[in-house]
């Protein structure tokens, strides 16, 4: 028995070897086919001409193509439409295939001027030749707010900008201003913001109706924001409203998909304690690369629970403090953009 045992023993461990190998070989195989056939995937090429590359952006990013853009600028189609796609629409493809699409740049590129300091009409005249390369554009004011005088501010003159300068972008952007009002013009204090037309607000960047508010020493509270139709929209009043205990500014704002150089900030604090409350911005100025720093929000009572909200416009480094009267320091914010 032990010499059949030792004459079969080598025997076996050939079969097993070969099991083994068979195993291996049909594993491997298995292997390969899942990949090909992962590989050999198909999808089919949606049609995308005439269309805003943002919007079928993840479509494409979904079937796993991968999009190689090309630019061309024909001022008379839509910024951002698209004009041709390297693969024909309905045509099946692999998954991981490359498409080119040439995409329209309906505006000239530019780089936002600095116009603070300059008297209005100066600074239209700047905004009207706005520099594209070796031509120039004109550069459309969206908005002016008007506000009092402070200290030495010479009236009729540009103290802030939405965009701020320096911001690369398209002509089709619209700047918005913040000028001191002329010695014509009829300013207005708290005891008669009952007379003032608040509706004339609306569609000026939430900061400069903040600060026009605070100039006119009125009480505010940004109590709604809402998403905007329009992506220009975001940051822009929808409306105010005066009630008992001052102004409510409803606001449009959407979230960007990342966190830009130059862009509107919604920033929000649930208060711990009843008290009354300032709150102060300090920001680099471009103009002269220095620190400054000016209160948003001038003591102003709010109940524990209460939600506030407050909305700035901040380049590269913005830091927001809400400080209690008795409580002290509430909430830092320190907001940074990506170049």
């Amino acid at each position: 028995m032990k010499e059949k045992f030792w004459k079969i023993l080598p025997y076996s461990g050939y079969v097993l070897f070969i099991g083994m190998g068979l195993l291996v070989f049909f594993v491997s195989a298995f292997l390969v086919v899942v990949v090909r056939t992962k590989e050999d995937q198909k999808v089919v090429m949606p049609a995308v001409v005439g269309k805003n590359y943002i919007e079928v952006h993840n479509e494409l990013q979904r079937l796993q193509l991968k999009v190689r853009l090309e630019t061309k600028r024909i001022p008379e189609k839509t910024d951002g439409i698209v004009l041709a796609q390297s693969i024909a629409s309905g045509k099946e493809v692999e998954a991981g295939s490359k498409i080119y699409l040439t995409v329209n740049i309906g505006f000239d590129r530019i780089t936002i001027p600095d116009v603070k300091g300059q008297d209005l009409k100066r600074a239209r005249a700047i905004l009207e030749k706005v520099l594209s390369g070796e031509v120039y554009v004109p550069l459309q004011i969206g908005a002016i707010t008007y506000v009092p005088a402070v200290g030495d501010e010479p009236p009729d003159t540009v103290i802030d900008q939405i965009p701020l300068p320096g911001k690369e972008t398209s002509s089709g952007e619209k700047i918005y201003l913040l000028v001191t009002e002329s010695p014509n013009e009829k300013t207005f204090g708290a005891k008669d913001s009952q007379s003032f037309d608040f509706n004339s607000f609306k569609g000026m960047p939430t900061p400069f109706v903040v600060d026009a508010l605070q100039r006119k020493k009125i009480p505010y509270r940004i109590n709604s924001v809402q998403k905007p139709e329009f992506r220009e929209d975001s940051g822009l009043v929808s409306k105010v409203e005066l009630k008992q205990a001052g102004a409510e500014i409803t606001a449009f704002f959407l979230q960007s998909s990342e966190s830009l150089k130059y862009d509107y900030e919604l920033l929000s604090y649930e208060i711990d304690d009843d008290d009354t409350y300032s709150a102060s911005l300090k920001y680099t100025d471009p103009k002269d690369n220095l620190e400054k720093e000016k209160e948003i929000l001038t003591s102003q009572k709010f109940k524990e629970d209460e939600l506030v909200y407050f909305m700035i416009y901040r380049g590269d480094k913005t830091k927001l403090s809400l400080v209690g009267k008795d409580s002290g320091v509430a909430k830092t914010w320190k907001v940074e953009g990506k170049n």
